[in-house]
C-alpha cells in the first residue's frame, strides 16, 4: 500500500512551512496563504489551518533507505529533538517488524517518526525521505476500524499482529496505525491518541482510495 496524499490540519500554517521548507530542507510551498503543500518523497504532505483550540497532535512516519539509520541519526538530531523513552533511549530496534526508528516533533508537536524497514529493498547511497509510510488512527474500536479496511480493501494486519488497542494494517510501504481512543503515542511521549480530521490517498495494487476521518469512511476514487 502507498500513502500518495495525506492532508490533516496544524493551527500555525506559516511555522509548519518554516520547519518542513527551511528546517527539514523538503520542497514546501504555501497555496493562497490556505494550506501548506510539502513533497515529502512519493507522497504529498498537506496542512490545512486548524479551527481555534481543534489542534491535537498527530503521530504519522516516514520511510527512509533501510541502510541510512546511522545518518539518520545525525540528520535529525541536528533539527530536532530525539524523543525518548523511559530508559532515555532515543533510537529503536523494532525486531518482530525487523526496523529501527527514531522520533521527534514538527512545529505543531506532531510526532514524527523516521522508519528504516530492513524488509524494503530501498538501499541509497544518500539519506533521504522516501514517503509518509504510516498515518495513526485513533478510534473507540479497533477491531471494527480493522474489519473496516479489510471490508473496503482487503488489507490487513501486519505481520497478522493484532489487539483490542493496537493495530497495524497493511504492509511495509504503508500502514495504518490503528490505536484505542487515549492510548498514549509511543515513546513516552505523554500524548493520548485522539480523533483528529483526517484524509489520506492512498493505493492498493492499482486501486486508489481515500480515507475520511471518524466516524471513518473508505471510498474508490471514481476515474475521469
Amino acid at each position: 500500500m502507498q500513502i500518495t496524499r495525506l492532508e490533516l490540519q496544524t493551527p500555525d500554517l506559516k511555522e509548519q512551512a518554516l520547519f518542513y521548507g527551511e528546517t527539514l530542507g523538503l520542497d514546501t510551498r504555501i497555496l493562497a496563504g490556505a494550506q501548506v503543500i510539502i513533497r515529502a518523497g512519493a507522497t504529498e504532505l498537506v496542512f490545512t489551518q486548524a479551527e481555534k483550540n481543534q489542534h491535537s497532535p498527530y503521530h504519522f512516519a516516514f520511510n527512509m533507505p533501510e541502510n541510512q539509520f546511522e545518518t539518520a541519526i545525525k540528520w535529525t538530531a541536528m533539527r530536532a529533538d530525539l524523543l525518548a523513552d523511559e530508559s532515555g533511549n532515543t533510537t529503536f530496534d523494532f525486531g518482530n517488524w525487523n526496523s529501527h526508528s527514531l522520533y521527534f516533533k514538527d512545529a505543531a508537536g506532531n510526532i514524527l517518526e523516521l522508519i528504516a524497514r530492513h524488509d524494503l529493498k530501498n538501499a541509497s547511497d544518500e539519506f533521504g525521505i522516501l514517503s509518509v509510510s504510516e498515518m495513526g488512527l485513533a478510534t473507540e474500536n479497533v477491531p471494527a476500524l480493522v474489519h473496516l479496511f479489510h471490508e473496503k480493501t482487503g488489507l490487513l494486519p501486519y505481520k497478522d499482529e493484532s489487539s483490542e488497542t493496537f493495530t497495524a494494517i497493511g504492509d511495509a510501504d504503508g500502514l495504518f496505525i490503528t490505536v484505542k481512543q487515549g492510548r498514549v503515542w509511543y515513546p513516552n511521549t505523554g500524548i493520548p491518541a485522539q480523533l483528529l480530521p483526517v484524509r489520506a490517498h492512498f493505493q492498493v495494487d492499482e486501486t486508489k482510495m481515500i480515507l475520511n476521518s471518524a466516524p471513518y469512511q473508505i471510498d474508490l476514487v471514481t476515474p475521469k
